[in-house]
């Protein structure tokens, strides 16, 4: 019998996390720092304020992106990848380094 770790339910779930609309540029903008929800909207065009939100409290479910508030005044809300969602960072490189690659495949047919 083969290894169902590839399509087992751990590895679904993951894929389906990240594979969502947006969810992979969201996360690409958030390797480089916290952001704040409107400077995340300015990064990404055409995403929606429903959609950009949506995506946020998914990500924020998942724990793989944290919401910070700060105390001063006014306030300021912030969201960061977590330690798990920095995990993430050579995964997207790869799906980056792939798309490119695909691309240029992609162009020549």
């Amino acid at each position: 019998m083969g290894d169902d770790t590839a399509t087992g339910p751990d590895f679904h779930s993951a894929i389906e996390l990240i594979g969502k609309r947006w969810t992979g540029v969201i996360l690409q903008h958030l390797l480089a720092g916290p952001l704040r929800f409107n400077e995340l909207r300015d990064r990404i065009p055409r995403i929606t304020d429903a959609m950009l939100s949506q995506r946020l409290k998914e990500l924020e479910a998942a724990e793989v992106v944290e919401r910070l508030v700060t105390v001063a005044r006014p306030v300021e809300v912030r969201y960061t990848l977590t330690p798990i969602g920095t995990k993430l960072e050579p995964v997207l490189a790869a799906v980056l380094t792939w798309s490119k690659e695909w691309a240029a495949a992609h162009r020549l047919t």
